[in-house]
């Protein structure tokens, strides 16, 4: 019935989108449907596949639909870059973009999200970062938004591990000097030991997405003390990295929480709102068990 009031009288729900190409398999759009429902908040959430040729006439026709918002995946999180009118500090440092938000302009403001939501996880975790040694693999979109964060947020110290290493400095170089935070790269061949305890390490990479054996070529040493083991991968839950980490004894904090919490973060930037955040987590272990 209130479909038919609106559809009859108005005002038309607001409209927010999801671009990328595949997104088959994505599971945002329910998420976000039972957090607009939590909310009792009329918002509607579309998923489109674009092709990459079309990127600019879609973001266009979206804004003459008149959006509210949007998310943004790969492989346009970097691509969307010349289209938008202003870049939140969080996107320009990470250079990556996952969360569109529409001002009353009607201006474009690329936004990332993901490196907050990991943020939001570890804090509910560990609490205070100030003296924390962070251990990070990757240095692709995920990689860099965390990282982003970790160095706006003041930890110790931020050593970077991949194996393209310019990469990794190239990251490290762009987010020294912004904060206290000691940024330093190490090189990655064959298997990385972790044998330092009172450390957060973070997996950061697309290793072990839909695939419960594969893992990233690490070890844990055994007898370490005080650390987490963080991975950002969030289909399966429990991956074949926060198992290995567990048999060494550590704590372990799953990619899940980092997708609930980003996806939070931007209907709070476009609503105001906040939604609640266990409906989205469940929802998100509803759609996985389908």
């Amino acid at each position: 019935m209130d479909t038919l009031h609106a559809l009859m009288k108005g005002p038309l729900p607001p409209l927010f989108f999801c671009i990328g190409n595949p997104v088959v398999g994505n599971p945002t759009q329910y998420m976000m449907e039972q957090a607009f429902k939590s909310l009792d908040y009329p918002g509607q959430y579309i998923t489109c596949e674009i092709n990459p040729k079309d990127l600019k006439t879609s973001l266009e026709g979206l804004k003459a639909l008149n959006v509210k918002g949007g998310n943004v995946t790969a492989p346009f999180k970097q691509k969307v870059f010349p289209y938008l009118d202003a870049l939140s500090e969080s996107a320009r440092l990470s250079t990556a973009v996952n969360c569109i938000i529409i001002k009353d302009d009607g201006s474009y403001l690329g936004d990332n999200t993901d490196g907050k939501g990991f943020l939001e996880s570890l804090v509910q975790k560990v609490g205070n970062l100030d003296h924390k040694k962070v251990l990070l693999f990757g240095a692709g979109g995920a990689a860099s938004a965390i990282a982003s964060e970790l160095v706006l947020a003041k930890v110790e110290e931020l050593t970077l591990v991949n194996r393209n290493k310019e990469k990794a400095e190239n990251l490290a170089s762009r987010l020294t000097g912004i904060t206290k935070t000691k940024v330093s790269v190490k090189p990655w061949e064959g298997i990385y030991l972790i044998d330092e305890s009172d450390l957060v390490v973070v997996q950061a990479t697309s290793v072990g997405l839909f695939d419960e054996k594969a893992c990233i070529d690490v070890e844990f040493s055994k007898n370490l003390g005080n650390v987490i083991a963080c991975d950002v991968v969030f289909n399966p839950i429990e991956t074949a990295f926060l198992k290995k980490a567990k048999q060494a004894g550590c704590e372990t904090l799953d990619g899940l929480g980092m997708l609930v919490n980003q996806g939070a973060i931007a209907i709070k930037s476009w609503t105001a709102q906040n939604p609640d955040r266990a409906i989205m987590r469940e929802a998100l272990t509803e759609a996985f068990a389908i």
